[in-house]
């Protein structure tokens, strides 16, 4: 009261139609635009982002502008950039905790599109395909361990990178087929190591996919896929997915039509987050423990173990995509009602069970939906079957106009 008495004769000279000044606008605009682009861009991508490192970036784009010598990306600007872009920090929590409020309308629509496509161009099995990438970290220690009670401290040994991150591109096919993965380390040069057949390396500086790279991965993974023919790609919406470039390379050169999952729904109807991304960190975390606990290590001049070898880790995730069962990949397709029979036989698989062979604690992370605050891919029968059940009433075989955006 005693500030708005204060500031009385300029709250009076505000429009009716304003009540309060809620911040001043921002001073340097274009730095804010593309800053705010790097920070969407990090959250699709499944990382987390610090207001230290929003302060960092946001100094090295001034200086690529002559008039912002003066800013300084102080600690208050941070905090006002976070609320003139409706951004806030938020602790890591599970996407599929709360689906977006059209969502029901979002499911129907996708659903309706993939059975209209399927009718229109008869693909088989083994062309309609899910391919999502997922951050990984050269450290993955579980967020739960066995101890003995009353303990104030509970440590597990890592080699401290457990921030260390890489991305990896999993794909596979509605028949249980396995695409060889397609990995992308965090460095601007190849590493000069003999890496195990099956599985493709990239690099990238930031460790990540970017229209080039996605464009890679179409040629040597997608592109030979066995039996290429006219096909169907699930992808989410991360925004390389939707670039006009990887869209006609896609469709012209080998043709396949593109279903884009819409925002917030990856938990319901990706393939990958739904069931085969858990059971692959659980088997990706137990070689890891198994390397912990062996004796083939190496030190720094200090005494620090050293983190895996490159190689070391491709051929884990290789090994890993080899023995994960193919029967769980057929049933998440059917469990997203992207490749249940046309005739309504396996309508049911919708809202069964998955069966536990998936199940995990939860242990991170993409994409988010990646238009999402918060990236979890271990979120697995968060959806009650209820809903799902209401959901699917909806579903049919439409002849609705096409989805707008695929």
């Amino acid at each position: 009261m005693r500030l708005w008495r204060r500031q009385r004769d300029r709250l009076q000279q505000l429009p009716k139609t304003k009540m309060a000044e809620r911040g001043r606008s921002a001073l340097f605009p274009n730095i804010e635009a593309e800053l705010l682009n790097w920070v969407t861009e990090r959250r699709l991508q499944g990382y987390g982002v610090s207001t230290a490192e929003i302060r960092i970036t946001a100094l090295k784009i001034a200086k690529k502008d002559p008039k912002a010598r003066d800013f300084k990306a102080s600690t208050d600007w941070c905090y006002s950039f976070l609320k003139r872009h409706n951004l806030s920090i938020r602790r890591r929590t599970h996407i599929s905790q709360k689906l977006p409020e059209d969502y029901e309308e979002k499911l129907s629509n996708f659903q309706s599109f993939v059975i209209k496509m399927r009718k229109r161009n008869r693909y088989s099995l083994s062309q309609i395909g899910n391919a999502d990438q997922t951050p990984l970290t050269f450290d993955l220690p579980a967020d739960t361990t066995v101890n003995p009670k009353g303990a104030s401290t509970v440590s597990i040994k890592t080699t401290g990178n457990e921030k260390n991150r890489f991305t990896v591109m999993l794909a596979c096919t509605a028949d249980g087929g396995k695409l060889p993965p397609y990995v992308v380390f965090k460095r601007k040069t190849m590493p000069k190591l003999q890496f195990p057949k099956g599985i493709f390396v990239n690099v990238h500086p930031n460790g990540w996919f970017d229209d080039d790279i996605t464009k890679d991965w179409i040629r040597k993974v997608w592109g030979r896929r066995p039996g290429a023919d006219r096909g169907l790609l699930v992808l989410d919406a991360f925004r390389c997915h939707r670039s006009e470039a990887v869209k006609n390379i896609l469709k012209e050169t080998h043709q396949t039509d593109i279903a884009i999952i819409p925002g917030g729904m990856t938990s319901v109807l990706q393939p990958l987050d739904v069931s085969v991304n858990k059971p692959m960190k659980v088997a990706l975390r137990q070689k890891w423990n198994s390397w912990m606990s062996g004796d083939q290590h190496t030190y720094t001049a200090q005494g620090r173990m050293r983190k895996p070898e490159l190689d070391t880790i491709c051929t884990w995730i290789k090994e890993a995509w080899e023995e994960l069962d193919p029967q769980i990949i057929v049933r998440a397709f059917k469990k997203c009602c992207i490749s249940n029979a046309l005739d309504g036989s396996e309508d049911d698989i919708l809202w069964e069970e998955t069966p536990s062979t998936s199940t995990e604690d939860s242990d991170t992370e993409e994409d988010c939906d990646r238009n999402d605050i918060v990236y979890d891919d271990d979120s697995e029968d968060e959806t009650p079957l209820s809903v799902l059940r209401d959901i699917y009433r909806m579903f049919g075989e439409s002849d609705d106009e096409e989805f707008e955006g695929f």
